[in-house]
């Protein structure tokens, strides 16, 4: 999954599949100023509908940023983080 958040803290991205196909994906999550990440992340597999829910935290450091939290869905719940850098 690549994430891109902007200055208002509005994310947008795409999910890659295991053969790099790209999945359409639609993302509804924001960050506020204390750092609370909420939203949902929305694709289609196979016909199938998903909807997962995130919740979590975005820190920074420098031009350093992470990002770790929980997501759940119809199929089940599991944990996600990642790093990257600001372009600020």
């Amino acid at each position: 999954m690549l994430i891109t958040v902007d200055a208002n803290g509005v994310f947008s991205g795409s999910i890659s599949s295991s053969n790099g196909d790209t999945i359409d994906t639609t993302i509804a999550a924001q960050v506020d100023s204390n750092g609370n990440l909420t939203g949902t992340v929305s694709f289609i597999i196979n016909s199938t509908s998903y909807t997962t829910v995130w919740q979590g935290k975005m820190t920074v450091s420098g031009n350093s940023l992470s990002m770790a939290g929980t997501w759940t869905s119809q199929s089940g719940s599991g944990t996600f983080s990642g790093n990257g850098t600001s372009s600020k």
